[in-house]
């Protein structure tokens, strides 16, 4: 899927907007690609080991343990109420969590391998219920889109950065400063690997990047100081293609906040204002 976050010069029609291999009908996020779960004995072909760990659900989120034993791409998908989320799980062994963002309720969890083409077999699957009296919580984890931990770097210059800050508009304004000023957009970054993960790491290092990976650092950022943060994809008037910000909880509101373009704007001298109007904004999902 690529990404192309440039500010733009025309509107984009979002009648006719794609987005990383989905469209929503009626509600419903569907691949493109025809994802077909056959209906095959699990541990007979299993390409790779998997367990589900639910002791975080009361966080709004699980956790997907994994052991891939070959190059196949493999795929999560969290389906509530006739709408279905797909991740994608690197290959190799390790551990990603996800969230259950779409309310409390009743959720299926399914690990699906790829067999051929756009074919896949569902190898692992799993019934969980949340029962979560805070909506809000769930923006506050570490995720896979948006990883970070208490001892990384990023987290440590959230806590700086923040240090005499009281309220939660002060801290999110300050770190929206140090972003847009100290980050630049990377024009060789727009055709990602079907499986790219921002990483948060690597892009204080360079200070390059593009609006995934923008969104991706803004909401770790964030998150770990205690601000309720949304990363949200779909399109936006202003940006070419298909498109990632932020969504933060503010006084009782969430307010769109576009990293990415700004830095845009600031570093080539032109007016921005960190609040964005959501009518601009069409989302796709959100994480």
């Amino acid at each position: 899927m690529g990404y192309d976050c440039r500010a733009a010069k025309s509107v984009p029609n979002f009648g006719h907007a794609r987005g990383e291999g989905m469209r929503i009908v009626k509600g419903l996020i569907i691949f493109n690609i025809i994802l077909i779960i056959l209906s095959l004995t699990l541990s007979a072909y299993a390409a790779g080991n998997y367990s589900i760990e639910t002791r975080n659900i009361r966080e709004g989120v699980f956790t997907i343990n994994y052991s891939i034993s070959h190059n196949d791409k493999v795929k999560v998908m969290v389906q509530k109420d006739g709408t279905s989320l797909y991740y994608n799980l690197s290959k190799g062994k390790g551990a990603e969590t996800f969230p259950l963002q779409m309310g409390t309720g009743k959720y299926t969890i399914a690990v699906l391998e790829n067999i051929s083409d756009n074919r896949y077999k569902e190898v692992l699957n799993e019934t969980v219920e949340t029962e979560n009296s805070n909506p809000l919580i769930v923006y506050l984890q570490s995720i896979q889109l948006v990883n970070w931990d208490k001892e990384s770097e990023v987290v440590e210059i959230a806590r700086e950065l923040t240090k005499d800050k009281k309220s939660a508009e002060e801290k999110v304004k300050t770190i929206y400063d140090y972003i847009i000023h100290n980050y630049s957009y990377d024009l060789g970054k727009e055709e990602l690997s079907y499986d790219y993960l921002p990483d948060n790491d690597k892009l204080i290092k360079s200070k390059k990047g593009m609006c995934y990976d923008f969104s991706s650092l803004f909401a770790s950022m964030l998150r770990s100081i205690d601000v309720p943060t949304k990363l949200v994809k779909g399109y936006a008037d202003k940006a070419k293609g298909y498109h990632a910000w932020n969504e933060v909880y503010i006084d009782g509101k969430w307010k769109v906040i576009d990293t990415s373009y700004d830095a845009q704007m600031a570093q080539n001298g032109h007016d921005y204002a960190m609040y964005k109007d959501s009518s601009t904004y069409n989302k796709v999902s959100e994480y």
